[in-house]
């Protein structure tokens, strides 16, 4: 039996762009850590310490001014440099920020400041200089004693020169959203004419040459599909021509056979003449189902049927053929669009084996699925192995010993699921205990074949009651 994929697995876009993607993402933290370590946070440190600087000078300017004068340097502090000056009674010796330009102004105003008045310094951290934001976020102040006086600075949030955590947000999300971007579209650039090609190959041979795009591995690749293409077709050709001319050559001497049989009857003994009669019978019906096979099979027109009595009258149909066949369909069988001669030929093909190799009765069934509409049909025979199911699907291969001793061509389940895929359908059997149908009212012993129309195939439609 032809295995089919089973869905699972990255598609190669997926996989392309994570790769690309996540390598990327790699490159651009890296590189963002590199940027923040050895650029970002010196000039952070060197904008910290020069404001630093000024509120040291501002803080010893202003101890040594008179008291009329220093409200005239708090006026010049705060129109030029955007920094408030008071005197505080005391220190509160309360830190309150953590952003890292703030902590690097601390130690700036720490390493500067060469000495604490005595009574200042804080017993647990050795300092007497204190940093923290002010209410509602709208800025930070500093304290600090000199001499006889503890002075507080307030600056605003814009005074703050490098906003580190923002600016390395706004670098992260827009790199990431550049990287998503790029790499989303050079994988579509990448993978999409190798995409088109394996959907359209999956389909069978494609019957144009397919156009040359994408990169130069993919043209290459896509015009070596096109020539091996090329290359079957005319093989299939060939094949085609020769088997027919082998069955036109085999079936003029079979029918001289066959008219001077018909003109000896009367000397041969009847039992001998039939025997003759049906060899030259199974002789052409191998070369007819050869032929079926060389030429392939085309997609047939589909037409609207009810299920239920087109089910009933090929049910009689195998019973006058001599069948012991019974027919079991739902309370509601379906309409649905389907092509009536390929379906009608593969279920007499799964019927004609059921009854030649299986046991009676044999049963047709229709399982209404929530996907699928699908067709089993059921012996009570020995029933084969999953390898041995493998085998039969072949042409040419038979399993004659385990399905009983009558013999045949092994082209009937090949015919069949060469017929079932042209209509995007699928042939699939099981072996002894497995059903499609999770728990039959009567299990089958033997062999289960059943064949898989989907939805997105078969449009069903209003139920009938059954």
């Amino acid at each position: 039996m032809r295995r089919r994929p089973d869905g699972q697995g990255w598609s190669m876009f997926s996989s392309t762009a994570l790769a690309l993607i996540g390598s990327i993402s790699v490159i651009l933290v890296f590189a963002l850590a590199a940027v923040t370590w050895f650029v970002m946070v010196p000039m952070a440190k060197r904008s910290a310490d020069d404001l630093a600087a000024l509120i040291i000078l501002s803080a010893q300017t202003w101890v040594e001014l008179p008291h009329n004068v220093q409200p005239l340097l708090a006026a010049e502090l705060k129109s030029q440099h955007g920094i408030s000056i008071e005197e505080i009674p005391k220190l509160n010796r309360l830190h309150s920020a953590h952003l890292p330009y703030v902590r690097f102004l601390h130690d700036a105003v720490v390493q500067r400041f060469h000495q604490c008045p005595a009574g200042t310094i804080d017993p647990q951290t050795g300092e007497c200089i204190y940093i923290g934001e002010l209410p509602r976020g709208a800025g930070y102040w500093l304290e600090l004693p000199i001499a006889d006086d503890v002075l507080k600075f307030e600056f605003s949030r814009e005074r703050v020169g490098y906003k580190i955590p923002f600016t390395l947000a706004i670098i992260l999300v827009s790199g990431i959203l550049i990287t998503l971007i790029v790499g989303l579209w050079l994988t579509r650039r990448l993978t999409r004419p190798v995409s088109q090609l394996a959907e359209q190959v999956s389909r069978g041979l494609p019957d144009a040459p397919l156009p040359l795009t994408g990169p130069k591995e993919t043209r290459v690749l896509i015009d070596a599909v096109n020539r091996r293409t090329a290359e079957v077709k005319q093989l299939l050709e060939s094949r085609t021509i020769l088997l027919a001319g082998i069955s036109h050559d085999l079936r003029t001497p079979l029918t001289r056979l066959s008219l001077s049989l018909a003109l000896a009857q009367d000397s041969l003994e009847p039992e001998l003449h039939d025997q003759m009669q049906d060899d030259i019978g199974r002789m052409n019906r191998l070369i007819a189902e050869v032929l079926l096979i060389a030429r392939g099979v085309n997609q047939a027109s589909t037409e609207r049927v009810d299920l239920k009595p087109w089910l009933e009258n090929l049910a009689d149909s195998a019973r006058q053929r001599g069948i012991l066949l019974q027919l079991m369909l739902p309370r509601q069988a379906p309409q649905a669009d389907i092509a009536p001669m390929a379906l009608q030929r593969i279920l007499d093909n799964l019927i004609d084996n059921a009854h030649r190799y299986g046991a009676p009765p044999v049963v047709l069934r229709l399982v209404v699925q929530t996907d699928a509409l699908v067709l089993c049909v059921e012996d009570q025979g020995e029933g084969l192995t999953e390898a041995e199911i493998e085998q039969l699907m072949a042409p040419f291969a038979r399993k004659d010993a385990a399905r009983g001793g009558d013999s045949g061509y092994g082209l009937g389940l090949s015919l069949a699921s060469a017929l079932a895929e042209s209509q995007h359908w699928r042939l699939v059997l099981y072996p002894v205990g497995k059903h499609p149908e999770p728990a039959p009212l009567r299990r089958p012993k033997g062999l289960v074949a059943c064949l898989i129309l989907p939805l997105d195939v078969v449009t069903r439609t209003v139920l009938s009651s059954g």
